[in-house]
């Protein structure tokens, strides 16, 4: 665990050689810098293109209420995996980590589910239209 990121490049250093050799389980808590300058209407989209980082950064959102999520849910691809040679050119992948939120829950295979469903629209975005980003700034005016 960590609590803060070093505010020089050569402070990296002394981060990576504090986790060599242990496993890949890592915690970063917050620095506990208190209000900053942006307290504005956040919105975040989501799809089921938003995998990954994306899932993680959504669910912190949501489940501490810093932004509204509008879009169609997450696919809760979150496995951290690690792949090894095997022979004859093959090669094997296999998850080696799992992500948690803070508050414990398990995203893979659930992903996030928006506050605002809203679907993508085809047909809209064909005519110049994105549905999705306009209901997000109308869910941005509601704020």
């Amino acid at each position: 665990m960590f609590d803060h990121i070093p505010s020089k490049k050569i402070g990296l250093l002394g981060l990576a050689l504090k986790f060599i050799g242990r496993d890949q389980s890592v915690v970063i808590a917050t620095e506990g810098l208190g209000k900053q300058r942006f307290h504005g209407k956040v919105v975040i989209l989501v799809n089921e293109h938003s995998a990954s980082s994306c899932e993680m950064v959504a669910a912190f959102a949501y489940e501490n209420r810093l932004a509204a999520i509008v879009g169609t849910a997450t696919p809760g691809r979150l496995l951290a995996g690690h792949s090894f040679r095997v022979g004859h050119g093959y090669r094997i992948a296999i998850p080696v980590a799992a992500y948690y939120t803070w508050n414990g829950t398990f995203l893979e295979g659930k992903g996030v589910v928006p506050d605002v469903e809203e679907p993508f629209a085809v047909a809209a975005i064909r005519s110049g239209t994105d549905t999705q980003l306009q209901r997000a700034m109308a869910v941005a005016k509601m704020l």
